[in-house]
């Protein structure tokens, strides 16, 4: 698109026009410098006039303009003058001449180095790598696009700033849209995706010069694309790597407590069978039964211990109750998932409490909870279309003081799967599941006095629900 540059209000007049106006201010100075004699001399303002002429119409013409005012007021003082010898008073006019035409040259160098900025300044853009733009907000229109802009976007010159800007999504925490700026600010930047291409952009916005007009915002998208992915590939792998290391980790406990319960068992069903066959007797020995038994319960009370450990070491760490915000919980938990929602393009809608809902609770625990909720929503959205993946996730306040999260998706909601199934241990509809994360959400919300339970959504999908009581510290 050819670009509009910058342009000050003399540069609207052009050298036909600028000449016209240049020639009638001149004529209107000298007509005033007669008429007012020579005490008033006028003859300062004869500089406007030059200026205009040697901007508009160049180095020529302002020579010209400078002659003609110079021999206007030799024309108009000959007779006048109160110089004793006519000398001085041409003196005065070879003077004058000198800085009239100081005038044209300096006008005319300033003109050629503020066209020379210009081309620099356009030049730059039109070689970068990156795209760049420049938007009028208050006429909400495009007034340049590099090459770069052009071939991401195509002409943009025809679509009003907002309507290319709206293209844009935001990343958490970033934009709106391409965000508008004061003029009074500085350089914002923050991160946006081409809802169309899916490419993501960082974007840098803040004020620039374009001739009179103070509401012209230069905009530069870079494509970090890449660096995005590279981000995701890394999350995803470390993902991979915790979920090797859980497996592992559980087959080693699995492993560990057949061992460990395999000993205490087999001995358990020793005495109960010598038992069996000391009741089968005629005339059976209470005593050796009674001490049979006593033994089975010693190795039931060892197989508990047992299994105690194996809790306690599982569990890893003690609930630590604080007082938090549970909307921090929630963003918190969304910005722990961002990746697997930007991989799988999944929007999340994010609605809020209008109080302050403060909970007491283990927030670290919340936040698993919940990131492991949303988890659940993003997989239960694979198999459908990258526009219609919408996650709602929600706080709010209930009656019986207790403070509501909800995450809602739209994938197959929970069909002929019972709700005593879906939080049942190593129960799981995945292919690659262990069937606990439920399981364990559930029993972290039963820690913090609270419950956890789902429903199917009634626009398709499934909900689930986590209360926590207000300000009601943990178990």
């Amino acid at each position: 698109m050819a670009y509009v540059t910058p342009r000050l209000l003399i540069d609207r007049l052009g050298p036909r026009r600028g000449i016209l106006v240049a020639a009638a201010l001149i004529c209107v100075v000298a007509a005033a410098d007669y008429a007012t004699g020579y005490e008033v001399r006028l003859s300062i303002l004869y500089l406007a006039p030059i200026a205009i002429v040697a901007w508009a119409a160049g180095m020529k013409m302002g020579i010209a303009a400078a002659g003609l005012s110079s021999a206007l007021w030799l024309l108009s003082f000959r007779t006048q003058h109160f110089y004793l010898h006519p000398g001085y008073y041409f003196w005065e006019a070879t003077v004058m001449l000198f800085g009239f035409l100081a005038v044209v040259w300096l006008t005319v160098k300033l003109h050629r180095a503020l066209g020379q900025a210009d081309e620099r300044f356009f030049s730059v853009l039109e070689e970068m790598h990156a795209a760049v733009y420049v938007a009028d907000e208050r006429r909400d229109e495009i007034v340049y696009a590099n090459p770069e802009m052009i071939r991401i976007a195509g002409d943009i010159a025809a679509l009003p700033a907002s309507a290319f800007e709206r293209q844009f999504a935001p990343d958490v925490g970033g934009f709106g849209d391409i965000p508008r700026l004061p003029v009074e600010t500085g350089f914002l930047s923050g991160t946006v995706r081409h809802q169309r291409t899916g490419q993501w952009y960082l974007a840098q916005i803040g004020p620039i010069p374009w001739g009179s007009n103070p509401d012209v915002k230069l905009k530069v998208l870079t494509d970090i694309t890449e660096q995005k992915d590279a981000e995701l590939l890394r999350e995803k792998h470390r993902e991979i790597m915790h979920q090797a290391a859980r497996q592992a980790t559980l087959a080693e406990i699995a492993s560990t407590l057949a061992h460990e319960i395999n000993q205490p068992l087999m001995v358990i069903a020793t005495y109960t069978d010598a038992c069996q066959r000391l009741l089968s007797a005629p005339e059976p020995d209470h005593n050796e039964i009674a001490a049979a038994l006593a033994k089975c319960h010693s190795q039931a009370v060892r197989a508990a211990s047992i299994i105690e450990r194996l809790r306690e070491f599982i569990r890893q760490r003690q609930h630590r109750p604080t007082r938090c915000d549970a909307r921090a919980v929630v963003s918190d938990a969304i910005d722990m998932m961002r990746p697997l929602l930007d991989e799988e393009q999944t929007v999340v809608d994010f609605v809020q409490a209008s109080t302050e809902p403060i909970i007491v609770a283990d927030r670290v625990l919340l936040v698993q909870v919940m990131a492991n909720l949303i988890h659940n929503a993003v997989d239960a959205m694979r198999q459908i279309a990258p526009e219609s993946r919408k996650l709602s996730v929600a706080v709010s306040s209930a009656e019986s003081d207790e403070i509501i999260f909800s995450v809602a998706d739209r994938g197959p909601g929970l069909g002929d799967t019972t709700v005593e199934e879906i939080f049942s241990p190593f129960f799981t509809t995945k292919a690659d599941g262990l069937g606990l994360g439920l399981a364990i959400c559930r029993t972290v919300a039963e820690a913090h006095g609270g419950r956890l339970w789902t429903a199917n959504n009634p626009g398709g999908g499934a909900i689930f629900y986590l209360s926590i009581p207000v300000e009601k510290a943990a178990r």
